[in-house]
């Protein structure tokens, strides 16, 4: 096959992770090209996978060199790669900031200097921080209560400026992500409240009233696949874009996911709820994402417990509640978030 006809090349930042262990398989099932790099310090959500039309790279995205090299020939670069949640951004404030934000400028200007057409950045829908709004949409004011929510709206900020008609880019904003994945995390709500109950038969909710929209990983990589492999973003280009299901309370989540479980096991599963002084809550609406893509996502929390359910019962995802390898902020903790060797 000569160069001009091989499938277009996607980079993704953090491919091996959570959500781009995923999305990588999605897309070399679509055909397409990917380079993957990654430093795995959570571990290798890809390990198991052999493609010849994928590289991965261990390398450090901080570093303006390895990236350069990394970009080179890049169609579309997909940027996941970030200290994720802020009790693992509060572990080290000065390596989350160097992780989230200080490198964007070099990652995002070196992707449009080599001649990449498109960026996807991974921003969150928790850059909206507290808002009474019945649907929280795009254009809502930004009300950033954590320096990881601050440093994903600045981002935005660093990256929007970019746009031109040879380089289209896009935020997505998407709710809390839940469901089954090579790389798991068990450190994401209705993940976390999953484990507990299969495991401890006990869900111990922290505040509750507070409002998490949430998505499944599987509608949230429909909708990177399709920001890859659309011909072109038209609209959407130079935007953030809300990726959610449902909004639900964190003490409705649990209370959902208890029933799931008791259902299941046939056995009871006691609700705690302590207080938090976490005062995140919002209602996400994802109207963009429909009238844009086309994409309204369909797989709801029950579907998400479920799974995650069943893979700690027949035994895919062991220790649940101990492992610190589906807990971002153990695992760091444990490697002494030392991400500079």
């Amino acid at each position: 096959m000569t160069d001009h006809l091989r499938p277009a090349l996607t980079l993704i930042t953090g491919g091996s992770g959570y959500i781009g262990s995923v999305l990588t398989r999605r897309l070399l099932a679509r055909g397409a090209r990917v380079r993957v790099l990654d430093l795995q310090v959570f571990g290798d959500g890809l390990a198991d996978l052999r493609d010849d039309r994928l590289e991965v790279v261990h390398g450090d995205m901080r570093d303006p060199d390895v990236f350069r090299a990394c970009v080179r020939g890049a169609d579309v670069v997909v940027h996941l790669a970030a200290v994720a949640n802020d009790p693992s951004f509060d572990l080290d404030p000065a390596l989350g900031r160097s992780v989230n934000y200080e490198c964007l400028d070099h990652i995002m200007r070196l992707s449009k200097e080599s001649g990449a057409r498109r960026f996807v950045y991974a921003s969150s829908a928790s850059v909206y921080g507290v808002s009474d709004a019945p649907e929280v949409h795009e254009g809502h004011p930004l009300v950033p209560l954590t320096d990881y929510n601050r440093y994903k709206a600045m981002g935005e900020d660093l990256l929007f400026p970019l746009t031109g008609n040879d380089f289209e880019t896009v935020a997505v904003r998407a709710a809390t992500v839940c469901g089954l994945s090579p790389r798991q995390r068990l450190d994401l709500t209705v993940n976390l409240l999953t484990a507990q109950a299969t495991h401890a038969r006990s869900i111990t909710v922290f505040g509750g009233d507070q409002y998490r929209p949430n998505v499944h990983i599987e509608d949230l990589v429909d909708v990177y696949q399709r920001l890859v492999l659309d011909p072109a973003l038209g609209g959407l280009s130079g935007q953030p874009l809300n990726v959610g299901r449902q909004n639900l309370t964190v003490a409705e989540i649990a209370r959902l996911v208890a029933a799931r479980v008791r259902e299941r096991l046939g056995a009871g599963v006691s609700v705690v709820t302590e207080d938090s002084d976490d005062k995140r809550s919002y209602r996400l609406t994802s109207t963009r994402l429909a009238q844009t893509l086309g994409i309204v996502p369909s797989r709801d929390v029950a579907q998400a417990s479920d799974e995650v359910a069943a893979a700690i019962i027949d035994g895919r995802l062991k220790d649940p509640l101990d492992d610190p390898r589906y807990y971002n902020v153990r695992w760091m903790s444990r490697m002494g978030v030392d991400l500079d060797g």
